[in-house]
């Protein structure tokens, strides 16, 4: 069964969802300004990294090279050849009900068993010794006494 939510608890998932989205966010922007960015010169060298702020004009020099050699072809597609209708199975016949197994007969009763004989009582133990007189131990550092 599904525990019953009551306000305290949405507001405890409202929390930790807001606090998790945080969280998530912050690891985002921390990602993106790791990264660097680069020039269209493709040396990799720091030293090609972008002006972030950009020239103000709005647009990019984008280039985009297509070379015969990229270009895919696409295979013929295969024909599919539908496979054969299969047959309905024959019905199986109905099988008989099992005759009914005849009565057991009645065992015979177990004998009775014989009475046991009392056990004799166990004699009584003797006194135990007295244990001797402890001796006092000194007085702790700790004791007010």
């Amino acid at each position: 069964m599904a525990p019953t939510l009551n306000p305290k608890n949405w507001v405890a998932i409202g929390a930790a969802s807001a606090l998790s989205l945080g969280v998530l966010a912050g690891g985002a922007a921390t990602a993106a300004s790791a990264i660097p960015l680069f020039t269209g010169t493709g040396t990799g060298d720091r030293a090609d990294a972008a002006d972030v702020k950009g020239n103000g004009t709005g647009s990019a020099d984008v280039t985009f090279g297509v070379t015969s050699d990229s270009i895919v072809t696409p295979s013929p597609a295969s024909t599919m050849t539908p496979s054969p209708v299969s047959t309905q199975s024959p019905v199986s016949p109905v099988s008989l009900p099992s005759p009914i197994s005849p009565i057991s007969a009645q065992s015979a009763p177990s004998p009775v068993s014989p009475v046991s004989v009392p056990s004799p009582a166990s004699p009584a133990s003797p006194a135990s010794v007295a244990s001797p007189a402890s001796v006092d131990s000194p007085a702790s550092v700790d004791s007010v006494d």
